[in-house]
């Protein structure tokens, strides 16, 4: 299953919200189609903020502040990012892949049953390729339009599937944003967190995140698109489902994106005690 695809599905919501001059609430189902247990997922947007609330943790970006917190509610803690620790974090993924490919120059001198052992467990961790493969590249992502459409939050949409390698990953129902009344010029906050999230993302140790896809999405569809209802895949099965239930412009209290109090920061990467 993907990492934190839930973190990744509450972004994509994202092609519903912004707007330069007034804040967007949107609420969002998220349902596990194997047990069919539901929740809520809030995203609130407004100017250069955004929030992103699900059952698992909560995420701002502050781009007035030009930084990010991963919130954990249950722990009282969270992460903070900001340009200097990306960078960091870009600097040190870049060493990791110096250091996969001496390993692979490795994996030619070894016998084949440990070669392969080998490179199967650096493939896992996408460092390195299966046995016979070649080195890691980026991912190729397409957006195939599947046929069929249907109704979500009283807006038409037309039901695409996007494949990552050829793989299946997702099923969405997209719709043109002139239909909600919106345009591309209501993407400035998911603009800026792209821009913000870029010294880690060609690190082939960060996941393919859904909500720094938009910009992709939309060259594949050939339209500014937002997504209504998605279907995430694992290892080819459906496994959640997110729909977009209610869409609403509303002044956000300014305290909304705000840390809360008496939480406290923990460094990337390391766990809290329970």
């Amino acid at each position: 299953m993907r990492h934190n695809f839930v973190f990744a599905g509450a972004f994509l919501v994202l092609g519903l919200c912004g707007n330069a001059l007034a804040g967007v609430v949107v609420t969002s189902t998220q349902t596990k189609l194997d047990t069919h247990q539901a929740s809520s997922i809030m995203v609130y947007v407004d100017t250069d903020r955004l929030k992103v609330v699900t059952p698992e943790n909560t995420v701002v970006f502050r781009g007035d502040l030009n930084r990010m917190w991963m919130i954990d509610a249950s722990r009282r803690s969270y992460m903070e990012m900001t340009p200097e620790s990306l960078q960091k974090m870009g600097a040190a993924s870049a060493q990791l892949g110096a250091a996969a490919a001496i390993l692979q120059e490795k994996l030619a001198q070894m016998p084949p049953e440990q070669r392969a052992m080998m490179a199967q467990m650096l493939a896992g961790r996408g460092l390195g390729a299966p046995p016979g493969g070649s080195p890691a590249a980026p991912p190729q992502m397409s957006f195939i339009k599947a046929g069929g459409s249907k109704t979500v939050a009283g807006w038409n949409c037309d039901i695409y599937k996007k494949t990552v390698n050829g793989q299946q990953e997702e099923e969405i129902c997209i719709t043109p944003i002139r239909t909600a009344g919106l345009s591309a010029g209501d993407f400035a906050v998911l603009d800026r967190l792209t821009q913000f999230m870029a010294p880690i993302m060609s690190s082939p140790m960060v996941p393919r995140m859904d909500f720094m896809n938009w910009n992709d999405m939309n060259k594949a569809i050939g339209f500014a698109g937002m997504p209504l209802d998605t279907t995430i895949y694992a290892q080819g099965r459906p496994t959640t489902q997110q729909t977009v239930v209610k869409v609403e412009r509303t002044a956000i209290p300014a305290n909304t994106f705000d840390l809360p109090q008496g939480f406290t920061k923990r460094d990337m990467g390391i766990p809290p005690p329970r």
